[in-house]
């Protein structure tokens, strides 16, 4: 009879080493070893922890747990100290224990949990494959306050053996994390690296990050601009952060997940160098497409100039030479309005021409300005608040804004004092233009009163600013513009 149990014994023994090295499901594996164990050693109820390195504990499975320690969804269970942890935590704990007594079932008894059914003691053995230790296995039975030299070395022998098979497990689940991630990787690099217009947004960056890996929370701080993604969750988290800089770009991406790792670590790097070319990228594309716009405009205002422009000129002289041909009082009256038509053509072309190829614009926005106010024949005064480089699409918007805010205050504001202020930090950049002309009635229900002033808004809008304006008749026109600073690509397309 007791070759007969022994032998049983050997061939469930065999059964669950054959479960441990074939199935490549950790929990599952866990759980048909611990039924089996159950089973082989005739016990009752057993239970897993994995403990890492600062005695941090999980129950990652349990079999036939009685009513008491299953009281409010195991929950004590999973929290709190008990003797075989802590020992297990400061070394103490490093071979198979016989008999210890279980703080867990006392609370259990004490709080009256539930029915304990007579399980008040258990055995425990820790988990581990040579140096490496994962946690810990816990078998008890109702009534049994010992465990034989036989029954501690087979615990050991089945420990030995699921300690084995958890670290090849997790070797296999390793290498098939950083497969599927470095492909991953290259899924979100190719779409990065895709369309010029459009994927090289902050938003779009760190979206597409978030979702290809599904981690919490996805940051991307390029020269001061920055987005955010994040899921809400309220769980603690790891963050890992990766600066990256190439040529005039530069910045940092941080990820925060409840759990990161050394494969994790990897592939953050490797974003933050891919995100360094694709932003140095469309920098340098950008200011490709702002050359060319730069480069066609004054090739329009050379054209202009070296031709409707010297027409003008030739007309006026010829009109002048013509009056001096002639004694005529009808015909010099008609050359005088030639002449005056003339000079006004002119002074029209020089201003297109000066606002296609605007001088000190490379002094600045403001001097800009004030240049071409003299241009119009207004006396622009200026008033500047915080200093500093503005992207040169953004300086071009202000301009355009600026430029047509001139023009119509000399068309229709009847004076030529004019007031810029001037002002940037590092959130906004706003520009006044006010005069104390005869001002206009502004109609609430119509969005933009002219052309011209729609044209402002549009521009502002572009770069998630605004346009606001304040006329009142006789009072003179204030026209406010604010562009935030935190805008990070505009179509400059859209500008031409």
């Amino acid at each position: 009879m007791v070759n007969e149990k022994n032998i049983q014994k050997l061939t469930t023994l065999k059964v669950i080493l054959q479960t441990i090295n074939q199935v490549t499901d950790l929990n599952k594996m866990l759980q048909s070893v611990l039924k089996e164990l159950i089973h082989i050693m005739d016990l009752k109820t057993g239970w897993i922890y994995f403990i890492d390195v600062d005695g941090n504990f999980k129950l990652v499975t349990d079999y036939n747990l009685p009513p008491a320690l299953c009281h409010e969804d195991k929950k004590h269970m999973c929290e709190g100290s008990c003797w075989c942890i802590d020992r297990y935590h400061d070394g103490r704990l490093d071979k198979a224990a016989n008999i210890i007594e279980c703080k867990r079932i006392d609370d259990a008894i004490k709080y009256e949990w539930g029915d304990t059914e007579d399980v008040t003691h258990h055995a425990t053995v820790p988990l581990k494959a040579g140096n490496e230790n994962f946690g810990l296995l816990n078998v008890a039975s109702p009534n049994k306050l010992e465990f034989n030299e036989e029954e501690l070395a087979l615990l050991e022998s089945v420990a030995i053996q699921i300690g084995t098979a958890i670290k090849r497990l997790n070797f296999m689940n390793r290498d098939q994390k950083r497969a599927s991630m470095f492909q991953k990787l290259g899924e979100v690099t190719t779409a990065l690296h895709g369309d010029r217009n459009e994927n090289y947004r902050l938003e779009y960056s760190a979206s597409l990050i978030q979702i290809k890996f599904k981690y919490n929370r996805v940051q991307i701080e390029c020269n001061e601009n920055k987005h955010e993604e994040d899921i809400g969750s309220r769980e603690e988290m790891i963050s890992i952060t990766q600066p990256f800089k190439l040529g005039e770009t530069s910045g940092k991406i941080t990820i925060s997940n409840p759990s990161l790792d050394d494969i994790d670590r990897d592939i953050i790097e490797q974003l933050g160098q891919h995100l360094a070319i694709v932003f140095e990228h469309t920098r340098l594309n950008q200011k490709g497409h702002e050359l060319a716009l730069i480069q066609e405009r004054n090739r329009l205002a050379r054209d202009l100039h070296d031709s409707v422009n010297q027409l003008l000129f030739s007309l006026m002289l010829t009109v002048r030479g013509a009056k001096e041909m002639t004694e005529d009082q009808d015909i010099h009256e008609m050359l005088n309005y030639m002449q005056e038509l003339s000079q006004d053509a002119l002074k029209e072309m020089r201003a297109l021409i000066w606002q296609l190829r605007p001088q000190n614009l490379e002094e600045g926005i403001v001097c800009a300005l004030v240049a071409y106010g003299k241009v119009l024949g207004l006396n622009v005064s200026a008033d500047v608040h915080g200093v500093g480089e503005l992207p040169s699409i953004m300086e071009e918007c202000l301009w355009r804004i600026g430029q047509e805010a001139l023009n119509n205050i000399k068309k229709h504001a009847e004076t030529t004092e004019v007031w810029i202020e001037f002002n940037r930090d590092h959130k906004n950049v706003e520009m006044n233009i006010r005069d104390q002309g005869i001002g206009f009635s502004i109609n609430s229900e119509q969005h933009s009163p002219s052309l011209g002033l729609k044209s402002m808004r549009e521009r502002a809008e572009l770069f998630g600013g605004t346009v606001i304006i304040q006329s009142v008749s006789g009072k003179g026109t204030l026209l406010k513009v604010s562009l935030p600073m935190t805008k990070t690509y505009i179509d400059t397309h859209t500008l031409k």
